[in-house]
């Protein structure tokens, strides 16, 4: 039966050439999906009054048998087969002739039948992601709701550069995420249309019914023309191409993680369980765990690329060459599935610590934009108090002094200096613009680290998440009902 799909060639591939042209191993992750399309796709060709009940019982009985030795482990399939699909009907036509088996392929190819394979596989993964994705929201907003008010040096060019709090830079990542989730989600719904039924290219002179088989299958909608539905990877090439979105959000924060860990920040301590330890040296505690979060980054953008080369000069139609995208795209959802598990645990058992993170606003010259806004409040343009500013700077650095240690005479030199202007400045002048928690709460503006602002993101944005939770609450609710309708037609016609 290994030749099930050869009637047409004389010869056999040579055992290199075989293993060279299956795509066995990486079709192993469709199997389920592949027995349930050809269940619907047979009871929907059944209804059509295409295929007789008789038959139609016999094909059901005979795949779920298939179906139960998958489950049991009971399969091994070698490179004598081209593919899953093959397998999969040739143990049908063992089981029950070619005479009735051979029946079970009526009105469909083998690139309308890995089209839909692919995409009941793809949205199972996107799924699951999105829920990893909501739950990794959640982790950082909690987190962020207990660090409104943890002052914390905010970087421009590597440099010290505003105030800022821990928990309002916990918030821009949960923005990040957000959109990623909003990403998938949209590239969900394109990737959610059926393709079964468009046959190999030009369809079938069967009058089959594509929306009963989407009905089957959880698909909200047919991909409707023939030859986009069997010829185009521009669904898997979007899917990657939002998870490398998700992944290079989450290495610019694993990179921030293992920076903050190391002893000359100790903003933060991962807990043991996502840490590791030297071959040498005993003192080491390591955030390898978040490394490799950064590194695994570069395996989703190769997925990208692969699967972007891989189609870019395809002619229209379908070419052995797409076989290859179902590697890349497994790849890239096994990376990212895995990353953002590991990011949620991470986040969740670390610990912060505030007081590291605090020391280190002490003696910076991060207030130097609420100096040159205090004056601006004043005689001075926003310019002339920014050169007055950039004047006092320099003078304090050339003193040993620190902000914190500014006097009103130190401005009014500048200025008078520069604009020969006589400026008032207030003796408390330094407090008002160098304590942490004053100049957070001086902020005004929107989005601003403000600790009233930052708790009121945090309140939004889990409000937008149990909304989103909501919405994919409806997906998976979705897709038990088509399962429910399959089950419930299999029960109908079985022996």
């Amino acid at each position: 039966m290994s030749t099930l799909f050869r009637t047409r060639l004389a010869k056999e591939f040579s055992d290199r050439t075989a293993r060279f042209h299956t795509s066995v191993v990486e079709d192993l992750r469709m199997f389920m999906e592949d027995v349930d399309g050809t269940m619907a796709h047979d009871i929907m060709l059944h209804e059509q009054g295409i295929l007789d009940r008789e038959d139609l019982v016999k094909i059901l009985a005979a795949l779920q048998q298939v179906k139960q030795e998958w489950m049991d482990g009971d399969i091994e399939v070698g490179a004598e087969y081209e593919d899953i699909h093959e397998y999969i009907e040739a143990r049908v036509i063992e089981k029950i002739g070619i005479e009735v088996g051979g029946k079970m392929h009526t009105g469909r190819s083998r690139n309308d039948q890995v089209m839909v394979d692919m995409k009941m596989v793809t949205r199972k993964e996107l799924l699951e992601i999105m829920i990893n994705l909501l739950n990794l929201v959640k982790i950082v907003c909690d987190v962020a709701d207990q660090h409104t008010e943890t002052p914390m040096v905010l970087y421009t060019h590597g440099q010290q550069a505003q105030i800022g709090s821990y928990g309002h830079y916990l918030m821009a990542y949960a923005d990040q995420f957000l959109r990623d989730y909003q990403r998938i989600k949209e590239c969900y719904t394109r990737v959610n249309m059926n393709p079964l039924g468009a046959a190999a290219i030009g369809g079938t002179n069967y009058r089959i019914s594509r929306m009963r088989t989407s009905e089957l299958l959880g698909f909200d909608s047919i991909q409707e023309n023939s030859v986009d539905a069997t010829s185009s990877r521009d669904w898997a090439v979007e899917t990657a191409s939002v998870l490398a979105i998700l992944m290079g959000n989450m290495s610019r924060l694993a990179a921030d993680i293992v920076t903050w860990s190391g002893s000359e920040f100790r903003y933060i301590e991962l807990s043991d369980e996502y840490s590791s330890s030297s071959s040498i040296m005993p003192q080491k505690k390591n955030p390898s765990t978040i490394e490799l979060v950064r590194g695994k980054s570069a395996e989703a953008y190769g997925c990208l690329q692969e699967l972007m080369t891989m189609v870019k000069g395809l002619p229209t139609g379908y070419y052995q060459d797409l076989q290859q995208t179902k590697i890349p795209l497994w790849r890239a959802f096994d990376t990212v599935k895995t990353s953002v598990e590991i990011l949620d645990g991470a986040i969740k058992t670390m610990k912060v610590n505030k007081d590291a993170i605090l020391a280190q606003t002490k003696g910076s010259f991060i207030y130097a934009v609420q100096l040159a806004e205090v004056l601006a409040e004043e005689e001075l343009s926003f310019r002339e108090a920014y050169k007055v500013t950039a004047e006092v700077v320099n003078a304090l650095i050339a003193d040993g002094r620190t902000l914190e240690q500014l006097k009103p005479d130190d401005v009014k030199k500048a200025a008078k200096k520069l604009f020969g202007k006589d400026v008032k400045v207030s003796s408390g002048i330094a407090e008002k613009i160098s304590d942490p928690l004053k100049a957070l709460n001086n902020l005004r503006s929107p989005g601003s680290p403000h600790p009233a602002n930052t708790g009121m993101m945090v309140e939004n944005r889990l409000e937008l998440r149990e909304r989103y939770w909501k919405e994919l609450d409806f997906l998976k609710i979705k897709l038990v009902i088509a399962g429910d309708n399959l089950k419930n037609a299999l029960q109908t016609y079985s022996s």
